[in-house]
């Protein structure tokens, strides 16, 4: 029994996380060694409570009172809205009534069928071979299974000293986590995900020490009577090739930035990361927060899934309260780092990601130019000003010779093949974002209103294992001590259109966290206490790098205690800040929209053996649904879906038949519904 419950006990769960049978079957059958480590979480902690209570029955029972509820909560969230229980939420969320209405949609009868079929099950088992049996344990025997639970837990937890992730094969796909529960399992994939809760509280924190901070930040007023637009844009992978002295160009892929440098505020970014994880650097940038206080290295942790489950003051915000329209604009999925989540608890308005564009690529991955299309979009159908923050894509990872459909700059010099054809075409996707921010500069130089413009590098390009293009370049040296700072600097520059030559500074260098700040103080907008504070901070010590490397910066930890207090303050402990001031209940808008809201369907025709589904927002990610079913349909570009009847059998004219249109992800969550409009007879 020992052995048999946890499996049994293992299985239900899994199966409540996935709500079909089919589901589960596919993970059993497709990742059969991750089933074997969800049957060691369980049985581990069956063996633990045994050896506490000393009793079988009674840790079966209060085992499963707690996992299976756990096992639906994922269940209901997942398909509410795409993402499973992560531990997080359980430690730090705030916002648990919200799974109420999860629940009380996800508990159809089957899934109550199955719970009590479990509970009739394990009764019967319990009843037929303990039935004369009091199965109590021996202190001796209690102690074994203690210290079994305490080796097993250690490896699951720790990977050490039995390392179950590289026994097992299993890994996690950090920027989205969905696809390592899917793989991983619920159970184990917990596991996994505990080490992300070890955030340390600061030395000396406290709602009075919070107090005590703020009352020495001097508040700063607004300077600008007229509140700009403000922007900014994040170029995908961006650096300045040119500083590859080894390597020539045929012409400078970047001139419209390089020109911008020499008249507008800009300088060097020292970014978190190298080669991906994009959102940890739009984390420091529309919040204020720095990477470096998680005590761990950038690579291992991403704020925007694990901690981002309130609302945090930022950018978005900040300008909101002072009437903006906040509106977030990323061409990929709306699910990918959580997205969807972050930017309403950052406190945008909107949110327009890559299933709200039109179909306008640029190789593999939407146009940089589409990215500037809904930027000028957004902001001419507002009234008053507007903060946009927006990604771009186009240049996005890998980097092969066929990516774009032609390379119009040639490298030169003493560097193999391989890393002569990535650097064209890297070259190419950075021309395109290059163009992409000089459209924005042409556009907003012809507009009477204000406007400033943020420009940033997020990361450099992977550019292979090993640094092999660097390498190649000879830009990275054997046992280059200054690898981290070559490979983690990129360029920024603030534009705008209405502040005076002489207010602009050249050649600074930064930290992400400050440029948020530096924005607000150009732009003349009031900011917070923290991008006050931040501001001020950045004259002292304008770049913070990883703390190995501190003293090379002359930066003390002593320097950085109250930037941490208040860090922590906002995303772990008591956000007495918010309180103090205001903001903690004005973050999160409860107006928030994912694209442009739900479909409409405003008229329906039948003609030529055609149903013409006309209505607005449409999208090429809108589908026809007659009856609940799926249709084949075509989208038009603009605001009509055309049905071929003759290729969807099921349609039945002059029947009563139900027409919808749903919005789904590329991974089949529904993010958007019509109304149902009742198919013609003719």
């Amino acid at each position: 029994m020992i052995v048999l419950l946890p499996f049994v006990l293992m299985c239900m769960v899994e199966f409540l996380e996935r709500g079909t049978y089919k589901e589960f079957h596919h993970w059993m059958t497709t990742y059969p060694l991750a089933m074997v480590l969800a049957y060691f979480v369980v049985g581990t902690l069956y063996l633990f409570l045994i050896a506490i209570s000393g009793r079988s029955k009674l840790s079966f029972w209060l085992l499963s009172a707690i996992l299976l509820p756990l096992g639906a909560i994922s269940g209901s969230k997942l398909k509410a809205i795409g993402a499973p229980y992560y531990p997080w939420d359980l430690y730090f969320n705030n916002q648990i009534m919200e799974y109420k209405k999860f629940l009380s949609e996800y508990f159809t009868n089957r899934i109550i069928a199955y719970l009590l079929l479990f509970i009739v099950i394990v009764a019967c088992l319990f009843h037929l071979i303990l039935r004369n049996s009091k199965m109590k344990f021996h202190w001796i025997e209690r102690s074994v299974y203690g210290l079994i639970a305490l080796v097993m837990a250690t490896c699951l937890y720790a990977d050490k000293p039995l390392s179950f992730s590289k026994m097992y094969g299993v890994y996690t796909v950090p920027w989205d986590q969905t696809i390592t529960y899917d793989e991983n399992g619920y159970l184990y994939s917990s596991v996994q995900m505990l080490n992300f809760l070890k955030v340390s509280k600061p030395n000396g924190y406290s709602k009075k020490a919070i107090a005590d901070i703020l009352n020495q930040i001097p508040e700063k007023p607004a300077t600008n009577d007229k509140k700009p637009n403000i922007i900014v844009l994040l170029g995908e992978s961006f650096f300045d090739p040119t500083t590859m002295k080894n390597v020539t160009f045929s012409r400078d892929p970047i001139p419209h930035l390089h020109e911008l440098q020499k008249k507008f505020t800009s300088g060097n970014m020292l970014s978190p990361q190298f080669g991906g994880s994009t959102a940890n650097v739009e984390f420091e940038v529309l919040s204020g927060n720095s990477m470096r206080f998680f005590g761990r290295s950038p690579d291992e942790i991403l704020p925007y899934i694990a901690y981002m489950n309130h609302g945090v003051d930022s950018l978005a915000s900040i300008t909101t309260r002072q009437g903006y329209t906040a509106t977030a604009i990323n061409p990929f999925f709306s699910y990918f780092f959580d997205s969807r989540k972050v930017y309403k608890h950052f406190g945008f308005s909107r949110f327009i990601s890559s299933e709200y564009f039109p179909n306008d690529f640029s190789g593999p991955n939407y146009a940089d130019h589409a990215v500037v299309n809904k930027i000028i979009e957004e902001t001419e159908k507002s009234a008053g000003p507007d903060f946009v923050f927006a990604n771009t894509m186009e240049n996005h990872h890998p980097y092969p010779p066929d990516k774009f459909s032609k390379n119009t700059i040639q490298v030169t010099g003493d560097i193999s093949s391989e890393s002569k054809s990535i650097l064209e075409t890297y070259a190419q996707g950075i021309t395109a974002t290059d163009q992409a921010l000089q459209s924005l500069v042409d556009y907003y130089s012809k507009k009477s209103e204000p406007t400033i413009i943020l420009f940033f590098g997020d990361h450099f390009p992977f550019f292979e294992k090993d640094y092999k293009v660097y390498r190649d370049a000879k830009y990275v040296l054997p046992n280059d001590p200054d690898l981290y700072t070559k490979t983690h600097y990129t360029p920024f520059v603030i534009w705008n259109n209405f502040l005076p030559g002489d207010q602009e500074k050249l050649n600074l260098t930064s930290s992400p966290s400050f440029l948020g700040p530096m924005l607000l103080h150009l732009a003349g907008v009031k900011g917070s206490y923290y991008t006050d504070y931040l501001y001020e901070l950045s004259k002292k010590i304008p770049v913070i790098p990883p703390q190995d490397m501190w003293s090379t910066y002359h930066i003390q930890e002593s320097d950085l205690a109250s930037y941490e207090k208040m860090q922590y303050d906002n995303l772990f402990g008591g956000r007495y800040g918010y309180e103090a001031k205001g903001y903690k209940d004005t973050i999160v808008q409860p107006t928030y929209t994912l694209g442009y809201g739900d479909p409409i369907i405003s008229k329906i025709t039948v003609a030529d053996q055609k149903i013409k589904v006309t209505g607005a927002p449409f999208f090429s990610s809108c589908n026809v649904y007659i009856d609940g079913q799926e249709v084949l349909s075509n989208f038009d570009g603009k605001d009509t879906l055309y049905v071929d009847i003759a290729s969807n059998p099921e349609i039945k004219i002059g029947k009563s038949q139900q027409v919808e249109v749903r919005v789904y992800d590329d991974k089949k969550m529904k993010i958007g519904q019509s109304n149902l409009y009742p198919l013609p007879s003719s």
